[in-house]
C-alpha cells in the first residue's frame, strides 16, 4: 500500500480493526470459521482487560473493554500491515484476536519506554498501566503515529547530546545531574565545531560571551564562509540530519541577531543563551563578565557588588556629581541639599540600571534601589530636618560615606 493509502489508514473514522475485518470477509481472505472464533474469543478478552482497569462486574466497565480490545487490535494491525488491507486481512486470519490486541499493547509499552523529552537526565515517568488505560481509549492511530515519531526524535536527540557532550569534553553523568536538554548541547557543540579553537568548551557564561563577541566581530563574509563550510565528516551519519536542521535552525534565526549592531553583547548573550548549554550557568565572581558584557558598568562599579556601594553610585548619578562608589560626608551633605530644592529625580538611575547593568543583574539591583527610593523619600527631602541629622544617619546606614579624617 503506498504512503498516501496509508496516511488515509490513519484518519478513517471506523476501527481499523473492523475495516481490515470487513475487507478480509469481502475479498474471501478470512472463513466464516474465523469469525466464529473472534466471536468467542472477544468476550474473554473484554474480560481480562475490564479486571485489568477496573472491575469485570461492571456494565461501564465491559464497554470500555469492548473499545480497549478493538482499539488495541487496530493499532497493531495498521502499524504492522503499514494500512495494507490484504496484509492486515490475513494478519487476522493466522492470529488470534487476543494476539492482536496483546500485540496493540506491546506497541504502546514500547511507546512509553521511549522519552517524553529530548533531556539528558533520569526522566520520572508515570506508571506503565495508567500509561495504558489512557492510550487504549485512543480510538485515532494518527495520535499514535505522530507521538511515536515525536519520541523517536527525542531518543535520538538524547543519544547525540551525549556524543556531542562528549566533543565538548562533559561527561555523561553531569549532563544528567544537570538534566540538560540535548538540542542545547548540539547546539553549543556545533557553534564550537564552527566558530571555535580547540581549547572551547563553552564552560560558562563568560566563555560564551567571548565566543559570541569574536564572532559578531569577524567580517560578515567569513563568518558565513565558516557556517556553510562546517566539517561534518566525524559525525556519526544516524545524527546528520538532526545535524543539519539544528545548523539551518542557527543560520535562520541566530546568525541574524549575532551580525545586529544594535544590540549590547549583554542583551546578545541574553537573547541567546537559553538556547545553548552552558556549564555552569553560575559563577561566583562575575566581575571579569560584566567588564566584557557592560564596560561602562564595570567601569563604573569597579568590581564592587555590594548593596551600600550601589546605592551610592545611583544616588550620585539622580544628583549629577561625579559616579563613586564611596563619597566625602560633604558631598552626602551637599546632594540632600540638592534633592530638597531641586527635587529627587531616581529615574535618573533606574534608566541608567536598564541600559548599562548586565541584564541578569538588572531584575534585583532595581528591586533594591525601589526599596532604597521608599526609605530615601522619607528623610532626604524632610524639611523639618534642618540640621540633615536624619538625612546623614539615613545615607551612612545605606551608603558608603567616608567620615572625614581626623588629624
Amino acid at each position: 500500500m503506498s504512503e498516501s493509502q496509508y496516511d488515509i489508514a490513519l484518519i478513517d473514522n471506523r476501527p481499523f480493526f473492523e475495516t481490515a475485518l470487513r475487507h478480509g470477509v469481502q475479498r474471501a481472505i478470512i472463513p466464516s470459521s474465523k469469525i466464529a472464533a473472534i466471536e468467542a474469543e472477544a468476550p474473554k478478552g473484554m474480560v481480562q482487560i475490564a479486571d485489568t482497569f477496573g472491575s469485570k462486574y461492571l456494565r461501564p466497565e465491559i464497554e470500555a473493554a469492548r473499545k480497549r480490545i478493538v482499539n488495541l487490535a487496530s493499532l497493531y494491525l495498521i502499524e504492522t500491515s503499514r494500512g495494507d488491507l490484504d496484509v492486515a486481512a490475513k494478519l487476522i486470519r493466522d492470529n488470534t484476536f487476543l494476539t492482536l490486541s496483546r500485540g496493540g499493547s506491546g506497541l504502546l509499552k514500547t511507546l512509553f519506554s521511549l522519552p517524553e523529552y529530548a533531556l539528558l537526565g533520569r526522566e520520572a515517568k508515570g506508571r506503565v498501566e495508567d500509561f495504558l488505560e489512557a492510550w487504549s481509549l485512543k480510538e485515532k492511530p494518527h495520535e499514535y503515529r505522530n507521538t511515536l515519531e515525536h519520541r523517536q526524535l527525542n531518543a535520538l536527540e538524547i543519544e547525540a547530546g551525549y556524543w556531542f557532550g562528549d566533543y565538548l569534553g562533559i561527561s555523561t553523568e553531569s549532563l544528567k545531574e544537570e538534566d540538560a536538554e540535548a538540542v542545547a548541547v548540539i547546539r553549543s557543540a556545533l557553534l564550537v565545531m564552527i566558530f571555535g579553537g580547540p581549547e572551547d568548551n563553552l564552560a560558562n557564561q563568560l566563555e560564551f560571551a567571548t565566543l559570541l563577541e569574536s564572532v559578531r566581530t569577524m567580517p560578515a563574509i567569513k563568518r558565513n564562509k565558516a557556517i556553510e563550510s562546517i566539517d561534518l565528516s566525524d559525525i556519526p551519519e544516524k545524527f546528520l540530519s538532526l545535524v543539519e536542521r539544528i545548523v539551518s535552525e542557527m543560520k535562520e534565526h541566530d546568525m541574524p541577531v549575532l551580525q545586529d549592531k544594535k544590540l549590547s553583547l549583554d542583551r546578545l548573550v541574553f537573547s541567546l543563551k537559553d538556547k545553548y548549554y552552558l556549564g555552569d550557568h553560575e559563577i561566583e565572581d562575575t566581575s571579569e563578565y560584566d567588564a566584557l558584557v557592560s564596560k561602562e558598568w564595570s567601569r563604573l562599579t569597579k568590581g564592587k557588588t555590594d548593596v551600600d556601594s550601589l546605592m551610592t553610585l545611583f544616588l550620585c548619578i539622580c544628583a549629577g556629581v561625579p559616579p563613586k562608589t564611596t563619597m566625602t560626608e560633604k558631598i552626602a551633605k551637599s546632594i540632600v541639599k540638592q534633592f530638597r530644592k531641586d527635587g529627587f529625580t531616581p529615574d535618573l538611575a533606574t534608566n541608567w540600571i536598564k541600559e548599562a547593568a548586565p541584564h541578569e543583574k538588572q531584575e534585583g539591583l532595581l528591586e533594591d534601589w525601589v526599596n532604597f527610593i521608599e526609605e530615601a523619600n522619607t528623610y532626604l527631602l524632610d524639611d523639618w530636618d534642618t540640621t540633615y541629622s536624619g538625612a546623614m544617619r539615613f545615607l551612612a546606614l545605606h551608603c558608603h560615606v567616608q567620615k572625614p579624617t581626623v588629624k
